[in-house]
């Protein structure tokens, strides 16, 4: 058994396999440590842009799974040993149309004046896989986040602070960008990259983690 250490905040947890995040992105290497999961990092080299080209006619939930479980793939071909290997991918979507990441600030104003005012959805696939059997769970959740209405002074602003330029959706929730959040319906921690509840009763489903008193 992984279990933590008797000066460990997190003493409840153990860990009964070692867990890898296949992802470079801070704010998902952020809502993990404050879960009080340990784990490791192997960010994936998958190329998000083509497999999108390639794979991009699929249903948005279905996207998303197919994108964590290829990063996923990848990450566990330079891992050894027993671990499961954790990996998200998340979507904007507006209607039919799914919004990936601004390409120049440009794009990111376009996107921005989209979403002003209007209902959007954010979708976060999720997938598990289990090495070296390679065994993969995968699942989405779904969040509608309710932006306020933004003027084009706002929307300069937003721009100008660079937050928006590498998120889905050009804008972060955790960050500047929640102050044009009017609502959410859904997970919070989904819109930040990573559903935190629905991941934690997967890894307990597969063994991986267990709380105990």
């Amino acid at each position: 058994m992984l279990s933590n250490s008797a000066n460990d905040k997190y003493t409840m947890i153990h860990f009964h396999t070692k867990i890898i995040l296949a992802s470079a992105s801070p704010r998902r290497r952020a809502l993990l440590r404050s879960a009080g999961v340990r784990f490791t990092v192997s960010g994936s080299r998958l190329d998000e842009d083509r497999y999108t080209s390639l794979h991009g006619q699929r249903e948005p939930s279905e996207l998303a799974v197919s994108l964590a479980c290829a990063k996923a793939r990848d990450a566990g071909l330079r891992t050894r040993g027993d671990r499961v290997i954790v990996a998200a991918d998340t979507v904007v979507v507006m209607g039919d149309k799914v919004i990936g990441k601004p390409r120049d600030k440009r794009h990111a104003r376009r996107i921005l004046r989209l979403l002003s005012g209007k209902t959007h959805t954010v979708i976060t696939g999720v997938c598990l896989l289990e090495m070296p059997e390679g065994t993969s769970h995968s699942f989405s959740v779904a969040t509608n986040v309710t932006m306020l209405p933004m003027t084009d002074a706002d929307i300069r602003w937003y721009i100008g602070t660079g937050e928006p330029m590498d998120k889905a959706g050009a804008y972060g929730i955790q960050g500047l960008g929640g102050l044009f959040v009017g609502k959410i319906s859904g997970s919070y921690t989904n819109v930040v990259g990573l559903p935190l509840a629905e991941l934690f009763e997967a890894l307990r489903g597969l063994g991986a983690i267990e709380i105990t008193a």
